[in-house]
């Protein structure tokens, strides 16, 4: 066969190359015109159209109230930090495992690194390593739990939550940690051209995650074990290092989030992490609808994150009842549940690998008693 190849590659007729007369051929403009299409196109980037016409509505309804720089100056703040634990739930669910701790993990952050500083008389820095360091054990601890033990990432994680919350409110109490030194509080509280330096953090991160994921061999390994496990161990990759690393980085991930929150708001405080999990969770998914529909990917769940807090804001701000923000995270997760389920259908795949497979995994063997 070989010979063969060589036969071919030698026997295949070659002519020469048309004279070069010094014109040179321009780039078809319809080609690029049609990517932009293709990249703005309704079927990838519906969150954008939904924000853009959220806007609009709220230009006509609250324009006085919605259109302010103290409320955009905020949605890139404070989203951000959502946007931070919802990459970090996005790490290891590219080998479609859950990582239920992440919200708990924020608040562990918040409030070793701030104990630290007004107890211990740490440095800051020294303080933010090792609260860093410490979050990176509760990764460890779920990573052995998953890959070691066998356990299924949903219930391995929920389990490891409840011992964090369980432990934080004993040891503290619920109290909030003040006092915490000013060159501290620099690392989030000052702006870039207006905007907080924490929205940049979020830019930067983001960055080096979407090349990592989608540009470097250990992005497409991930995205091979979430694609089909099995697959991936026979092809020889190392399917449980590679699952145990990305606990170990969605857990520093959300360590660097509960710093930064720390640093915002100027206290250290447990109970403010485990709110971040559900809307985290639910623009992930959401986001899985994005850019590249199908994919959890880095831009998409930004997307999501950032659509979703644009229609919350405008509608608290013209006096929807509180409980407006668990609506929407419950409608997007709605969407992308649906979304996964039509994608599948149409495509005939196996839904061995889906979430929701997984999900009915853990809940069927108590139904079947």
């Amino acid at each position: 066969m070989s010979e063969h190849l060589v036969n071919d590659s030698t026997t295949t007729p070659t002519t020469d190359p048309l004279p070069d007369h010094g014109v040179k051929t321009p780039s078809p403009p319809r080609k690029t015109l049609s990517h932009v299409l293709s990249v703005l196109s309704p079927s990838k980037v519906s969150a954008l159209y939904v924000a853009g016409f959220a806007m609009i509505v709220f230009a006509v309804w609250i324009p006085d109230l919605f259109y302010t720089e103290t409320t955009f100056k905020s949605l890139l703040y404070q989203q951000a930090i959502t946007a931070l634990v919802a990459l970090a739930f996005l790490i290891p669910y590219t080998t479609h495992n859950f990582d239920l701790t992440v919200g708990a993990t924020v608040g562990v952050s918040s409030l070793v690194c701030a104990w630290l500083m007004t107890s211990g008389s740490v440095p800051w820095p020294a303080a933010i390593v090792i609260a860093l360091a410490f979050c990176s054990l509760i990764g460890v601890l779920n990573a052995f739990l998953i890959t070691v033990i066998r356990i299924e990432s949903v219930i391995a994680t929920i389990a490891t939550m409840s011992m964090i919350e369980a432990v934080g409110s004993a040891a503290f109490n619920g109290q909030q940690i003040f006092g915490l030194p000013q060159s501290f509080l620099a690392l989030s509280q000052n702006e870039i051209f207006g905007v907080s330096v924490v929205f940049y953090y979020l830019i930067i991160i983001a960055v080096v995650l979407w090349y990592v994921l989608r540009h470097t061999p250990l992005g497409r390994y991930l995205y091979a074990i979430g694609g089909n496990t099995e697959a991936a161990r026979l092809a020889g990759l190392q399917v449980r290092r590679l699952i145990f690393l990305t606990f170990v980085a969605s857990a520093l991930l959300a360590g660097i989030a509960g710093v930064l929150v720390s640093s915002r708001v100027g206290t250290g405080d447990f109970a403010i992490g485990p709110h971040y999990l559900f809307p985290a969770a639910a623009a992930m998914f959401f986001g899985s609808t994005q850019v590249k529909p199908g994919t959890y990917n880095v831009w998409g769940t930004l997307l999501a994150v950032y659509t979703l807090a644009i229609v919350v804001k405008g509608l608290e701000l013209g006096g929807a009842p509180f409980w407006v923000t668990e609506v929407a995270n419950g409608v997007a997760l709605l969407i992308a549940v649906g979304f996964q389920s039509v994608r599948v259908a149409r495509s005939g795949m196996p839904t061995s690998g889906s979430w929701m497979h997984r999900l009915t995994q853990v809940v069927a063997p108590s139904r079947r008693h």
